[in-house]
C-alpha cells in the first residue's frame, strides 16, 4: 500500500490518502477522490510517515519526550490519584482505585485521606470497600489494600 499526502479538491484541507483505494471521502467536507486522480505531494509505504509529514505541514512539533518523562517523575502522587479518582467512572472502578492508590502511596490510610479526595462520600466508600474486601482494617482506623 501507498499512501500519501494530497489536498482536498472540494475544501482544499491536507489529509492522508490511501492510494491503493479506488475512491476515498475526505473526512473534512464529504467530497469523493479517486485514488488514480489524486496528486499526492508526498507519498510513503509507511501510513505513520505520511502523518508525521501532515503534523509538519501544520507545525506540530511532537514532545520532548525528556521533560515529559521528568513531568511524570515529579508530580504529587495524591493530586494525580485524585484527578485519577474524579475522571474515573463506575463505583467498583472508583473504589480499587481509591484503595490501591492510597495503599501505594501512604501504606496505611486513614478516612481523613479518603476525605481528601473523596469529599464527603468518604464512609460510605470506606465499608463498601470493607464489605468488598477491596481493603482491610489494620486497626482501628488505619486501612490497607
Amino acid at each position: 500500500m501507498t499512501y500519501g499526502l494530497c489536498a482536498c479538491g472540494s475544501c482544499g484541507r491536507p489529509r492522508v490518502v490511501d492510494l491503493s483505494k479506488k475512491t476515498t471521502r475526505c473526512p473534512y467536507c464529504g467530497a469523493p477522490l479517486a485514488g488514480s486522480a489524486a496528486s499526492p505531494y508526498y507519498t510513503s509505504e509507511d501510513q505513520a510517515a505520511v502523518r508525521e509529514a501532515l503534523g509538519r505541514a501544520y507545525g506540530f512539533t511532537p514532545p520532548d519526550e525528556e521533560a515529559k518523562r521528568s513531568r511524570i517523575a515529579e508530580s504529587d502522587p495524591y493530586s494525580t490519584l485524585a484527578y485519577r479518582y474524579e475522571h474515573c467512572s463506575g463505583l467498583e472502578t472508583k473504589m480499587a482505585l481509591l484503595a490501591e492508590g492510597l495503599t501505594e502511596i501512604k501504606g496505611e490510610f486513614t478516612m481523613e485521606d479518603v476525605r481528601g479526595i473523596a469529599g464527603d462520600k468518604a464512609e460510605r466508600l470506606v465499608s463498601a470497600m470493607l464489605d468488598r474486601c477491596l481493603v482491610i482494617e489494620l486497626r482501628p482506623g488505619r486501612y490497607k489494600a
